[in-house]
């Protein structure tokens, strides 16, 4: 299982929207949602679409980044709403066991997912008893190889112990993308299962650092993964040209959508956020670059789908 790490940003629902609309991710991804504002509108669309076609994911109800970061309430609240069939609770765990036990209690919940990073004491006996309770059934690790006696202990419990990777290499500038081949992205998805994990994660083709809007930017990218022949992930950065300055950003999405297209053609790669683009770029159309965000997350879970199809 693919457990791929998003906020809860317009453009990041709407991927997950859609695909659960073309009913590719069903039963091979499973997200993690880290809401980032306090209105829930994008939420309540997107929770009406997983419910609709049965796309579960977890809702992180103590955020790291955002308007509501912290140890709160407030989507504990909301999720005390939600289907909890469908949508589940998720805790950063930061030396905050008491937080988190109380609101297993005060809220009744069950089948929590605990977000850990790779520097949490092994040893510690409120981590240990926390874990070990039966309504923490899934363990997201950070980069587990950094901390081998954390790595051991979660081994050794009952527990879906899945490790998560910041895979994506952000540059100073987009423009810097230039000069970078397409070079390898991942090979967790061929492995995870023979270290004894029951799923891997990351947070897509995007940078794990949170940002709160941003600037018009000088050059255009488009980050689009694909299977190569080993079936390894690889990832391609196409970028614009003409980068001299914020003006036309249009343009600056026309060249790499060009060069993005071009590639998938030549090598034959499809799938539904592909033939998007290649729609605007044959009818000159910007569609903005939330829509391009979109688009590149798409492709990379649905390679990520596939590929999970296919094995199993």
């Amino acid at each position: 299982m693919y457990y791929p790490y998003l906020r809860a940003r317009q453009f990041e629902l709407i991927a997950l929207r859609e695909l659960a609309d073309e009913r590719i991710t069903q039963n091979y991804i499973l997200p993690i949602i880290e809401p980032v504002k306090e209105t829930q509108n994008n939420l309540n669309i997107a929770y009406r679409v997983f419910q609709e076609h049965q796309q579960l994911a977890y809702l992180i109800v103590n955020p790291s980044v955002g308007e509501l970061a912290g140890d709160n309430t407030h989507y504990l609240d909301y999720i005390a709403k939600l289907d909890e069939a469908i949508i589940q609770p998720a805790f950063h765990y930061r030396n905050n066991a008491n937080y988190i036990r109380q609101s297993i209690a005060n809220y009744t919940l069950n089948n929590c997912m605990l977000i850990c990073q790779n520097d949490v004491n092994a040893d510690d006996i409120n981590f240990r008893d926390l874990i070990k309770s039966a309504e923490i059934s899934a363990i997201n690790l950070k980069d587990p190889g950094r901390n081998r006696a954390l790595d051991r202990f979660l081994r050794g419990l009952n527990k879906t112990l899945i490790r998560l990777d910041d895979l994506f290499v952000k540059q100073a500038r987009n423009s810097d993308f230039l000069d970078i081949d397409e070079h390898r992205f991942s090979e967790e998805h061929l492995y995870y299962e023979d270290e004894g994990f029951k799923g891997f994660s990351d947070y897509t083709v995007l940078p794990s650092e949170y940002s709160d809007g941003g600037s018009t930017p000088r050059a255009v990218v488009i980050h689009f993964t694909y299977l190569n022949s080993q079936n390894q992930i690889w990832i391609r950065h196409f970028t614009s040209d003409s980068n001299d300055s914020i003006a036309n950003v249009q343009g600056k999405f026309a060249e790499a959508a060009g060069k993005a297209v071009a590639y998938c053609r030549a090598n034959h790669l499809t799938n539904s956020a592909i033939q998007e683009l290649e729609n605007y770029f044959d009818e000159e159309h910007y569609p903005g670059l939330g829509t391009v965000k979109k688009i590149s997350i798409k492709n990379h879970l649905l390679f990520v789908s596939e590929y999970l199809r296919n094995k199993l």
